[in-house]
């Protein structure tokens, strides 16, 4: 089976604009899960950080059944110019109101109640924002299979990406405190990014097509792979394992970065006031600093391009360990090298999607469903893992959400979280990355697929 696009056809701007938008009613949403759910969680709702990181990793058993399901779903049900975009229409709204559910913890009395309330709230969002991510990331392989605007689309996809992460991470406490700085403060701030998710979401579904089909079999039905196949056919795709690996790891950094971010600047380096400055130089350089990555990355390549960012954004920790806990340059510094080597990160989506191509050149079979299913699964298990580590470790060195100052041991624990940990993964992912291999194939590969079709 091979698919089908209408060959020469490019994507108007509006189209282009309108699908790459979608990325900030993703990222807002998600950003400010990863970024200040567990400082509500300890700060605001009082809940054991411990408890807190527990539920999340525990949660990733759930979360992988999910992804693997709605990846099967959206293959097992798809109709043809309508497999991914009735699934965003179907979730957009349960994916704003889940997020507002994990912002408003009741009162409890009861600490398994309390905990309870956590596992359910947060299952609930990751099985939506599943069912409504795998759909999106699979619509970026259907619209078009030209590399020209995959690779646009996902240069933009980053920019909303980082639009979305500059609010969150610059202005999202600034938000809460002109709103009482209570535990219902987060509920207006959430409700504000929830109805913006959902208008861009919404322009995303009026504003796309669907182009590339599933050819059908000589009996002319579509042929529907069993979840068993799938599965098998998703697992025999190398590039599948290598982008999924770097995913979860890649997320992982970047949970503990914006995990511990405000315990780093408030408590280490006695600085609250600068949350909103760091955030903003990890967050706004972006918006130029990913255009100007293109013309580079089309040089370089995008695997090389991606490397190239880790090794970056592992040299602006090492900037941070060596001089942060004494000075807020050090700290401006490695935060600069950090979003410079984040602004290559863009490359994994168009990487991703032609993963698509190859898994279909291989065993003949389309599956943007199952395979993008790779990034919802890297994104939400490596954000679990990395909140988990920061719940663990601050609870492990003896973190004190109701201290104002912070014994000896958790200063070190946040240390680890903020500076460590980071270079460690940083470094992984370029070992792992190397490894990917099919950005030269890729040419050849579309050639013989077109080939075949023409034989038919």
């Amino acid at each position: 089976m091979n698919g089908k696009n209408v060959q020469g056809s490019r994507l108007s701007w509006k189209e282009t604009l309108s699908f790459s938008s979608g990325e900030m009613g993703t990222n807002l949403l998600f950003a400010v899960t990863s970024a200040y759910l567990l400082v509500y969680y300890t700060n605001y709702a009082q809940i054991n950080p411990a408890i807190v990181g527990t539920i999340m990793l525990i949660s990733k058993i759930f979360d992988a059944v999910s992804d693997v399901a709605m990846g099967y779903i959206e293959e097992r049900f798809a109709k043809p110019h309508a497999k991914a975009r009735p699934w965003i229409k179907r979730m957009v709204v349960p994916y704003a109101a889940s997020a507002l559910l994990l912002f408003a913890v009741p009162e409890f009395n009861s600490t398994a109640l309390q905990a309870l309330y956590v596992f359910l709230t947060y299952n609930l969002f990751c099985t939506i924002y599943t069912m409504i991510v795998i759909p999106y990331n699979s619509l970026q392989a259907l619209i078009t299979q030209n590399e020209k605007d995959r690779e646009m689309t996902g240069v933009l996809r980053s920019v909303f990406s980082t639009i979305a992460s500059t609010i969150v991470n610059s202005f999202t406490m600034t938000f809460v405190e002109a709103a009482g700085n209570t535990k219902q403060s987060w509920l207006i701030v959430i409700g504000a990014y929830a109805v913006i998710a959902l208008a861009v979401y919404v322009l995303c579904y009026k504003n796309t097509t669907e182009r590339v089909v599933e050819t059908k079999s000589a009996e002319g039905k579509e042929e529907k792979l069993g979840l068993k196949q799938s599965l098998q056919y998703v697992l025999e795709n190398k590039y599948w394992w290598i982008l999924t690996i770097n995913g979860i790891v890649s997320s992982a950094v970047i949970a503990l970065n914006m995990g511990s971010m405000f315990y780093y600047l408030a408590y280490v380096c006695q600085k609250p006031q600068s949350v909103a400055v760091v955030g903003m130089i990890l967050s706004m350089p972006m918006l130029f600093l990913i255009p100007l990555s293109k013309p580079i990355v089309a040089k370089i390549g995008m695997k090389n391009g991606l490397v190239a960012g880790v090794l970056i954004m592992a040299l602006g920790r090492v900037v941070v360990g060596i001089g942060g806990s004494a000075s807020l340059s050090a700290i401006y510094l490695g935060s600069i090298l950090f979003a410079v080597g984040c602004s290559t990160q863009w490359c994994s989506y168009p990487l991703l999607c032609n993963t698509v191509e190859y898994g279909e050149w291989k065993n003949g079979h389309r599956q943007e469903g199952m395979i993008m299913s790779a990034n919802s699964f890297g994104s939400k298990c490596g954000t679990a893992v990395g909140t988990a580590l920061c719940g663990w470790i601050l609870q492990f060195s003896g973190y004190d959400g109701a201290a104002q100052v912070q014994s000896a041991s958790a200063l070190t624990g946040i240390t680890v979280v903020y500076v460590v940990l980071p270079i460690v993964l940083n470094l992984f992912s370029a070992v792992i990355l190397s490894f990917y291999k099919l950005e030269k194939e890729y040419p050849t590969i579309v050639k013989e697929l077109q080939e075949r079709k023409q034989g038919e």
